[in-house]
């Protein structure tokens, strides 16, 4: 005889049978597949995704110049190195990942990981070397100069030799350059949501919401991060006021965070009504024993907050810029751990899943990965000539 779960009938329409008491006991012994450090880097690999992304949209609109064009690079390269130290902390064998894209190339097409372990990497080095390609050749070869002869030849491997060219000027290697970064910005957020999609066994990251979740809260963090934050590094690096272009970023965060919502919610109704027994009992999990914590980790500060100042005259205000940044940075985290949680309960048993919280070890590494981001963008805002930085000159609008 089963006992059938109350169903949420906004969610779940008809009743959710409950696994078999046999199959409960077996999967208590299960662990959980992936950690706190999957959530890292998918956070960190969207918000520096978003960022790119909108850069080579500038530059392909023919916008080289002002704050967003300088200083958007160098913190998604921070967020690129930060969210690679968590997938070395995963695998606690960094070989792995070494003997992987050596290997990589000569079987890229037979998973998503080859994929990322490819693409990723290149995804880095191609911010780092725009970085200084989006600098003054004049201004950074002056500060180049100035340094000792010892220090010369480092600052040039450092920056590439940038100061000695410019594959930004010329336009068809320009547009084929943006174009394969636009290409690795919407590989980047997505990534972790494919490859969860490619687990085995758990129904609830079997599908393509969860990339699209991803990639609309990536680009909205990234116009947040463009907005608010990348106008005080030009301050920090430079001591100059700027401000970055806000009425279109304003409205770039705000639909992105609208299609985050319509895409959740989607995604919720779809497994109530058509999803297998397993979609319905993620469905059940999400409308019932973790509804509290959608709504208020989730629900709130990802999306009605953000929306509400957005779309509202306050959005001209920086207070509620700077809210509205910190809501899409925390709703688009915890976005991630709940698709994360949610599908790891469904193989444990409901013997303490809902009681889920991050070890000593896991949140030590989030807190040194976050003192990495600050340390590389502190050493490529050093890296900023501050007394000649003519690629500021625009003025805000």
């Amino acid at each position: 005889m089963t006992n059938p779960i109350a169903a949420n009938p906004l969610a779940v329409p008809q009743s959710v049978e409950a696994a078999a008491p046999l199959h409960e006991l077996l999967n208590i012994a299960h662990s959980r597949p992936f950690s706190l450090l999957f959530v890292n880097y998918s956070w960190g690999l969207g918000a520096a995704g978003g960022l790119a992304l909108i850069w080579a949209i500038y530059v392909i609109a023919g916008r080289r110049s002002g704050v967003e064009y300088r200083f958007a690079l160098p913190l998604a390269v921070a967020l690129v190195a930060g969210s690679f130290l968590n997938v070395l902390s995963e695998v606690n064998q960094p070989s792995r990942l070494i003997y992987g894209y050596l290997l990589g190339w000569q079987y890229w097409d037979t998973s998503i990981i080859k994929y990322g372990i490819i693409l990723l990497p290149l995804f880095l080095v191609s911010c780092w070397w725009l970085t200084f390609q989006a600098m003054d050749r004049q201004a950074l070869g002056a500060a180049i100069g100035r340094l000792s002869p010892a220090w010369r030849p480092w600052a040039e491997l450092f920056s590439l030799w940038s100061r000695h060219y410019s594959v930004l000027d010329a336009p068809l290697l320009r547009r084929w350059i943006v174009g394969v970064l636009v290409f690795l910005s919407l590989f980047a957020p997505m990534y972790s949501g494919i490859f969860l999609m490619n687990e085995h066994g758990v129904a609830v990251w079997n599908s393509p919401a969860q990339p699209l979740i991803f990639m609309a809260m990536a680009v909205a963090v990234g116009a947040m991060l463009m907005m608010v934050v990348v106008p005080a590094l030009a301050w920090l690096a430079t001591g100059r006021k700027a401000a970055a272009l806000t009425p279109p970023l304003r409205w770039t965060a705000a639909i992105a965070v609208g299609i985050a919502a319509v895409v959740w919610f989607g995604w919720l109704w779809w497994m109530g009504r058509f999803g297998t027994i397993e979609d319905l009992r993620a469905a059940q999990l999400y409308m019932g024993p973790y509804a509290g914590t959608v709504f208020w980790q989730w629900v709130v500060p990802g999306i009605i907050v953000p929306l509400v100042l957005l779309l509202t005259p306050l959005g001209r205000q920086r207070w509620a810029q700077i809210i509205a940044l910190l809501g899409t940075l925390w709703g688009g985290y915890a976005v991630r751990v709940l698709i994360l949680v949610g599908g790891e309960a469904l193989i444990r048993s409901g013997a303490g899943y809902q009681a889920f919280t991050p070890s000593a070890e896991m949140l030590r590494y989030t807190g040194f990965s976050l003192l990495v981001v600050i340390g590389v963008l502190a050493v490529l805002l050093l890296a900023l000539p501050a007394d000649r930085a003519p690629e500021l000159n625009t003025p805000a609008r």
